[in-house]
């Protein structure tokens, strides 16, 4: 089966020059943990994720996250974040992105997710984004298929 028979045809993106604040916003409202960020032709140039900005936010917290003994002081986040809030994604996003082609195999797709820790994924035809892919639902269907 391809990713274009499983992957969501959502297209909740962002701009490069759309603010920290506003992919705070759209993460938030749509329940999401990235966002794919495009030009103005809607080509793929990177993407943000909720670690993206916690990363720009507090430098230095998230490669302590495996350690239970470091909690971060919420107010100096709040602080740190409204400080960044207005800078443009295009700052923080990676531009080295991790996408599909509507044509790549549903197997291929699931196990380059799981082998890179990704979540969510870009589906793109000829860089062009057209739908996002999801772990969960991409392995869901496989159990499907196997059980069937």
């Amino acid at each position: 089966m391809k990713v274009c028979d499983v992957m969501e045809r959502d297209l909740t993106a962002l701009w490069e020059d759309s603010t920290v604040f506003e992919a705070v916003e759209v993460l938030s409202s749509h329940g999401l943990s990235g966002v794919p960020v495009v030009d103005d032709e809607y080509h793929l140039i990177g993407f943000i994720s909720e670690k993206d900005i916690v990363r720009a936010a507090l430098p230095g917290y998230v490669d302590y996250l495996q350690d239970s003994l470091v909690i971060p002081d919420f107010g100096q986040f709040q602080v740190r974040l409204k400080r960044i809030g207005k800078e443009k994604v295009s700052k923080y996003m990676a531009r080295k992105v991790i996408a599909f082609q509507e044509d790549d195999s549903d197997f291929y797709v699931a196990m380059t997710m799981i082998r890179h820790n990704i979540k969510r994924a870009p589906v793109v035809n000829k860089q062009v984004l057209v739908g996002m892919i999801n772990r969960a639902d991409l392995i869901g269907r496989l159990m499907e298929e196997a059980s069937s």
